[in-house]
């Protein structure tokens, strides 16, 4: 018995179409198969199949043959197995993987040569080549920085040397100019010049006063001293030498003093007695005084002062300060007249402790800053009490 399958009808099921293209018959898109003739074949020979081994033969087999009808859905589904397993084994291969490529978006455009050919980059700095260093010639001028200044009758001087290679010889000479007469000379040794820094001595105009007070008084003046510098180096063309002088006024600088009232001393109404006491050495009461305080020395008119025996120091609290007048006659400069003045001045008072002697040395120091340089001078001496004068 043929078997027939109704599930996809054979075109000879389908009924013509008419010229006129009318839309087909309901039951041509699908027609639900009969009960009856699901598992036969129909009865009449005009639904037989079509005779596919016709179309497609196979060796062996003919359209009369009479085995060949029930193996033709063999075949074929045999060919459709055959071919999945062959798809589902191609399928299920294991494949390498695929390189990620560059999205068309983002793909670089290809680099010339001359880029390929440049170096990878990498995090390293690239070093440059150190320019070699312009050679200038030093000078053989020598640098020599003079100051010198004066606390009243006191006058100090330093030098400060570099670039002294080519310095040959370096001499100082302090003058007085009233009376035009030397009154200090030295010259510089090498070790001298080689420490850098060099310290002239104190210079005393008081002492000059006192050394010559006629010729002083003749004149109505007081002593005044200048310093001269003066170097001879190597000139620059190796041949000879080349000189360089400097001359320098002394700078103004506020000086102070320490002394001491004797118990029997009844000559000051501002200072007690058996007392030591600060003074300024102009007439002058803007200063300000701290006790051991460098710190606080700010400017010119802060005085920090400290007063010890035998390592202990005195308290703030031991001090005190009081104005000072004093009244006595000037001289006009412009008349030469005698006109009466008074002055002020702000003492610092330390009443002799308990813990001091009647009679010993205490240390003193004294820190200010100067005007002239800006530095802190600092002042370190032992003074002895009561003072014994030789007059």
């Amino acid at each position: 018995m043929a078997f027939r399958d109704n599930e996809f009808p054979s075109r000879e099921d389908y009924p013509r179409v008419t010229e006129e293209f009318s839309a087909p018959a309901p039951e041509t898109e699908f027609r639900p198969p009969e009960p009856q003739r699901e598992f036969s074949p129909p009865a009449g020979a005009e639904n037989t199949p079509p005779d596919k081994l016709s179309e497609y033969p196979v060796p062996g087999y003919g359209a009369d043959t009479p085995a060949a009808q029930p193996r033709r859905r063999h075949v074929r589904l045999l060919f459709f197995y055959g071919a999945a397993v062959i798809l589902a084994l191609v399928l299920l291969q294991p494949r390498p993987a695929a390189s990620p490529q560059p999205s068309p978006a983002v793909t670089a455009a290809p680099a010339p040569v001359i880029a390929s050919l440049a170096p990878a980059a990498s995090d390293q700095p690239i070093l440059q080549p150190t320019p070699e260093p312009e050679i200038v010639p030093v000078s053989k001028v020598p640098e020599i920085q003079a100051v010198f200044y004066q606390f009243s009758h006191e006058h100090h001087g330093m030098l400060h040397l570099s670039n002294t290679g080519s310095l040959h010889t370096l001499e100082l000479t302090v003058r007085e100019t009233v009376l035009d007469k030397p009154v200090y000379e030295h010259t510089l040794s090498q070790d001298e010049i080689n420490a850098g820094v060099f310290e002239l001595p104190m210079l005393s105009t008081g002492d000059l006063y006192m050394a010559d007070m006629d010729s002083y008084n003749a004149l109505n003046s007081w002593p005044g001293l200048e310093l001269t510098v003066n170097a001879r180096y190597e000139n620059e063309a190796g041949d000879g030498e080349d000189s360089l002088t400097l001359t320098l006024e002394p700078e103004f600088e506020l000086g102070i003093g320490i002394s001491y009232m004797d118990a029997d001393d009844t000559w000051s109404d501002a200072v007690p007695t058996d007392s030591f006491y600060l003074t300024p050495w102009e007439d002058i009461d803007e200063i300000r005084y701290v006790i051991n305080d460098p710190d606080a020395v700010v400017d010119p008119l802060v005085f920090s002062v400290d007063i010890s025996y035998n390592g202990r120091h005195a308290d703030s609290e031991e001090f005190e300060t009081v104005i000072d007048h004093d009244d006595y006659m000037i001289t006009d400069p412009d008349t030469g007249e005698h006109v009466p003045y008074t002055s002020s001045t702000r003492l610092l008072i330390l009443r002799r402790p308990d813990w001091m002697p009647e009679s010993g040395t205490v240390h003193v120091t004294i820190t200010q800053r100067l005007v002239s340089t800006g530095e802190l001078w600092i002042r370190d001496f032992d003074f002895d009490y009561p003072v014994q004068y030789d007059w």
